[in-house]
């Protein structure tokens, strides 16, 4: 069951990454070598975001943002930050067509977070910013489209500590059971939710939100890890 999500949902999935610490809150099988992430390093991701995208982009609650990119943690991370500045957030859905994405997508949205910076979807943005769904990539490694922000270059430098007062979220609300479906695997009863998501967790995102803020973490995408990897990841159920 889902419920409207408190106001300072953005706040409080921030309080409850910096409490997760040094511990891992996400790792991520989708490239060559496992990605961990500990909760500080996942809150310095959204932390960074949120201040590159307000202080940058100027995005504002209620502006349109489109996230054209695969599955990836970053993705999430940056799903993450345009919510907690009240954003409206659309994820393409990357299997359709151009021509199909450009019918049902918002028309002239404030921003697309794109691999595919000069593609006519991008295009119809006023802000594009070109990343790519690789952890350690230290730029987006195409030619960039004039005007055209290499995000992964900009958001490095910004801030670590939070210098936006956030308005408003304006993503789901947190799942109010972290109940998952049981993979048979749990390592104990009392133990903080570890979740196996499809993806990113995007399309899990309640039960997402309710993992991070009871002090649990994910893992993913489901279907690249073999059953002895799961076990070694402590899951507790999946999304």
């Amino acid at each position: 069951m889902t419920t409207t999500p408190p106001p300072d949902m953005g706040a409080q999935l921030l309080r409850a990454l910096e409490s997760i610490g040094p511990r891992p809150v996400l790792a991520w099988y989708g490239e060559a070598a496992r990605i961990e992430l500990s909760g500080h390093v996942l809150a310095n991701w959204v932390i960074k975001s949120i201040g590159h995208l307000h202080d940058e982009i100027d995005l504002a609650p209620a502006d349109q943002v489109i996230l054209d990119l695969p599955p990836h943690w970053k993705r999430l991370a940056l799903a993450l930050a345009c919510w907690s500045l009240g954003a409206e957030v659309t994820v393409a859905e990357r299997a359709k067509s151009t021509g199909d994405l450009l019918g049902e997508l918002p028309h002239a949205p404030r921003a697309a977070l794109t691999d595919r910076p000069d593609s006519p979807l991008a295009e119809t943005a006023d802000e594009v910013l070109a990343l790519e769904a690789v952890s350690l990539a230290p730029r987006y490694s195409g030619e960039l489209p004039p005007l055209v922000h290499d995000w992964l270059a900009e958001v490095r430098g910004s801030s670590d500590r939070l210098g936006v007062a956030l308005p408003a979220w304006s993503g789901p609300a947190a799942q109010e059971s972290t109940t998952a479906e049981d993979d048979g695997s749990a390592p104990a009863a009392d133990a903080p939710p570890r979740l196996l998501v499809e993806g990113d967790g995007l399309r899990s995102l309640p039960q997402v939100l309710a993992a991070l803020l009871a002090g649990g973490g994910i893992v993913g995408p489901a279907g690249t890890l073999t059953a002895r990897q799961e076990q070694d990841e402590a899951v507790t159920g999946r999304a």
